[in-house]
């Protein structure tokens, strides 16, 4: 985040904390996994333990159930057999990066042999898929462990890895001592950009992604209004005191944004265009959010209201209405429905009995099978092959096998 815009450091650290139920669940899959790999064995005494974890003013309780058992172990075999020197959950510095002391992360996962780095980041979210390439978590990570250990294992090649088993990737990015260098110095700027008060702000994708105050920053609210007026050539550029000054101006006389045309718009232009889509549908989420928060907090809105969202009947007991329309004359037949579970259901319930992942999965196999996924976008750092690749590469098997 601020490695993108150094204008959000100083403002989320004095925000509240918004992460939701899927931190939590993260949280406690990391535990599991280090417990995993540090005893060497399946943790089977953590299986149905519940644990708390705190999330602003108060938290979730999470249980450590046999699915989230099977993600983690995937994310476990998939470090454990690496050779080298394993460290789990390790605590790394890159202090000498940035201008004040004790800064620095933990890294889930490193194996050390010489002139080889290899950094593993757990992400246990199913809502956005973390990319391996130009991660900068990742990368901010193995400087920590470069910085400690390149004096031992001369570190020449550093592969960064993403495993996101609720989502199925496993990728892996490689660079080499140079880029991780290079990667070393433009932190160092960025850092001392954002430790100055009223830092500039640059909204962008991957800045404004985790931002907890973007429902309040006018640089963000510029840029998405300048993103509806086809103002292109803006984006992630910083946005100045001055120009956050004029937008809120113009926002007090009610000006209306110039919504581009569609039709004019050049492929290139698109492309940009629909590349901020997942930010901007979060901006405006967020700032509903915020509204609403201040409404249920007194603020007067002038022009919102809160107001009681649409519903739909329900029966009170389930049971006593099937009785009673049953009496009035209906099939029974008619008023229950039966429908399969998908397969990953089946599959939870299968681990839930005692079934390993892969004795579930092997199971299945002549039961189900996977239709093609529907054609749809993905960000060019994404590791699947384009649509015409896959085709080429399928129709070039078809034919040697021919």
């Amino acid at each position: 985040m601020w490695l993108g815009c150094s204008g959000s450091l100083i403002p989320n650290l004095f925000a509240e904390d918004d992460s939701g139920e899927d931190a939590a669940y993260g949280t406690v899959g990391h535990m599991v996994g280090e417990t995993w790999l540090k005893d060497g064995f399946r943790p089977i005494h953590l299986l149905g333990t519940r644990h708390f974890v705190q999330s602003g003013e108060w938290g979730y309780f999470i249980t450590v159930d046999e699915s989230m058992m099977e993600y983690v172990k995937r994310y476990v075999d998939w470090c454990r057999f690496l050779p080298g020197d394993h460290h789990v959950e390790t605590r790394v510095d890159f202090s000498r990066l940035t201008p004040i002391p004790g800064q620095g992360g933990t890294a889930d996962h490193a194996a050390c042999t010489w002139q080889r780095l290899v950094i593993t980041d757990l992400k246990m979210g199913k809502g956005v898929r973390v990319y391996a390439k130009e991660n900068s978590q990742a990368l901010l990570y193995a400087l920590g462990f470069f910085y400690e250990w390149d004096w031992l294992y001369d570190f020449q090649e550093i592969v960064v890895r993403i495993a996101q088993p609720r989502l199925d990737v496993f990728e892996e990015w490689t660079v080499d001592r140079a880029y991780l260098l290079k990667f070393a110095e433009y932190v160092k700027e960025r850092a001392a950009a954002a430790w100055v008060q009223n830092a500039p702000r640059t909204p962008s994708e991957k800045a404004c992604m985790w931002c907890k105050i973007q429902a309040t920053c006018a640089a963000k609210a510029k840029a998405v209004i300048d993103l509806t007026g086809g103002a292109f050539d803006e984006f992630e550029q910083e946005v100045t005191d001055a120009d956050m000054a004029e937008f809120r101006e113009d926002l007090s006389e009610s000006k209306a944004p110039i919504v581009a045309e569609i039709a004019t718009l050049t492929t290139l232009e698109m492309e940009k265009l629909y590349g901020w889509r997942s930010t901007v549908e979060k901006f405006f989420k967020k700032v509903g959010e915020e509204l609403e928060k201040r409404a249920r907090d007194g603020v007067k809105l002038k022009l919102f209201k809160t107001v009681e969202g649409r519903s739909h009947r329900v029966f009170r007991n389930k049971g006593k209405a099937v009785e009673a329309l049953v009496a009035l004359g209906l099939d029974r037949d008619d008023l229950l429905t039966e429908e399969l579970i998908s397969p990953a259901k089946a599959e939870e319930l299968l681990k839930a009995e005692g079934y390993r992942y892969k004795d579930a999965k092997d199971a299945l196999k002549d039961l189900v099978f996977q239709p093609p996924g529907k054609a749809t976008l993905a960000s060019i750092k994404d590791s699947r092959p384009a649509l015409a690749e896959a085709y080429d590469d399928a129709f070039s098997e078809f034919v040697e096998k021919s």
